[in-house]
């Protein structure tokens, strides 16, 4: 135990002599085989003793005819050899561990001057070793982790996902890399020795070696992201502060030019129309910056409701926030309902119909579709693309929030149960939101 939890940085401190520089050796691959070299070295030492022996009798026996002296000859020639062997075999272990100890004191460098946390585990799924950044991160000593199994290090430092649910320890990275092999990731949130918490990526990967059935080692690696975190949440809070603060005076806006429209000429009725169709479209993305936030926070709530699709459908075709260079058109099949959040699925609807907006050929129609698919609801936005189609969704990912359109319109559908696809030629994309049972039903 105490080999397998010493610093790699310790192993083979004795000094074996001063190296001139040279490349490293390979740390995934020796230049020969080890059972090549071995042979090798066998069979120079065997040829070379035999040699000895062989040309040396015929020589001695030649020159000396005494057997007194050949005898005394003969036991110098073993003391001889004895002592040319003694300086070949260390040699070559020499050789052989100096190699070793330069990989030994390369990897446990590299180990130990890692900026991210490093628990290294045996294959008694214990730590053997934590380099200094996790040693840092958990407010520790290496004493303290050696040795310890996944519930002590549950009990001592709460590792649980970013919404507080706690990770069980069998579910750790590092525990499941043993039978599910690997690399798997998560963020989790841990609570160091005295006090606070920090957000990190976890990172667990097997060292497996040739025939042999678990692993070696496993290498868990948890990377600090709590700044990035607290930005993260500092962005959340300001979209859903900023989002709250632009809804009221957006709705006055929209009331009070509503309010004036009768009492308007022709040409200013088309002004008081524009801001109006405007109002609607920051509404329509503080309603998507509001989704954004509450999932990734995870607050998003989902209120399901039967729904008539049809008339639904048709209100938010006769809306006037879309183009006034396209017609919107609703085709329902049947007498369709749904069981829906009606106000979130209204927001994907818009979303998928504003893309279309920007997208489709200047006066074509777009149409808004709805028909049963394999006992599932499925609603399709059609329109006829414009020639630049790939070119102008570019930009307006980038600079529109057609982009965001697009996440939170996912977001939704799949809490819902439900998929998006899209069916796209040179003549005609169709978007496909299909909403399966128990949430896509037919009436």
């Amino acid at each position: 135990m105490a080999d397998a939890t010493r610093p790699a940085r310790d192993v083979f401190v004795g000094k074996l002599g001063k190296e001139a520089p040279r490349p490293l050796p390979s740390l995934l691959r020796g230049r020969h085989p080890a059972q090549t070299l071995a042979l090798s070295v066998t069979a120079l030492f065997v040829f070379a003793g035999l040699a000895w022996v062989v040309l040396t009798d015929i020589l001695l026996y030649r020159i000396i005819q005494d057997p007194l002296v050949i005898a005394r000859f003969e036991t110098a020639k073993g003391w001889a050899f004895v002592a040319f062997g003694g300086v070949f075999l260390f040699m070559i272990v020499y050789r052989s561990a100096s190699h070793l100890a330069r990989v030994w004191r390369l990897t446990g460098a590299v180990l130990e001057s890692i900026g991210d946390g490093i628990l290294l585990l045996g294959s008694d799924r214990r730590i053997a070793h934590a380099n200094p950044a996790a040693l840092r991160m958990l407010g520790v000593r290496l004493e303290d982790v050696v040795g310890m199994g996944a519930p002590e290090f549950s009990r001592r430092f709460r590792i649980s996902f970013p919404n507080g649910v706690l990770v069980p320890p069998d579910r750790y990275a590092s525990q499941r890399v043993y039978d599910e092999g690997g690399p798997i990731h998560y963020n989790a949130v841990l609570h160091p020795v005295g006090g606070g918490e920090i957000f990190f990526a976890a990172t667990a990967a097997a060292v497996r070696s040739p025939n042999r059935e678990g692993p070696t080692w496993v290498v868990s690696v948890m990377h600090d992201i709590t700044d990035l975190e607290e930005v993260a949440r500092m962005r959340d809070r300001f979209f859903a502060a900023a989002a709250h603060a632009i809804k009221t005076p957006v709705a006055i806006l929209k009331a009070d030019a509503q309010g004036l429209l009768p009492a308007l000429t022709p040409r200013h009725r088309k002004v008081a129309a524009s801001i109006e169709r405007q109002c609607d479209r920051i509404d329509r993305l503080v309603q998507n910056l509001m989704v954004l936030t509450r999932a990734r926070s995870q607050t998003l709530e989902i209120h399901p409701v039967d729904l008539p699709l049809e008339p639904f459908l048709e209100r938010i075709g006769r809306e006037p926030v879309w183009s006034h260079r396209h017609q919107i058109r609703v085709e329902v099949s049947g007498s369709l309902r749904v069981h829906v959040d009606e106000e979130r699925l209204a927001l994907v609807i818009r979303n998928f119909i504003h893309e279309a907006c920007r997208l489709a050929a200047q006066d074509s129609a777009i149409s808004l579709e709805a028909a049963t698919h394999n006992e599932h609801v499925r609603i399709a936005v059609r329109y006829e693309p414009t020639p630049w189609r790939g070119h102008a969704s570019a930009v307006y990912d980038e600079y529109d929030d057609v982009g965001i359109g697009r996440s939170v319109a996912s977001t939704i559908v799949e809490a819902h149960g439900g998929s998006i696809s899209e069916r796209t030629t040179d003549r005609e994309v169709v978007v496909q939101v299909e909403l399966p049972a128990p949430f896509g039903v037919t009436g």
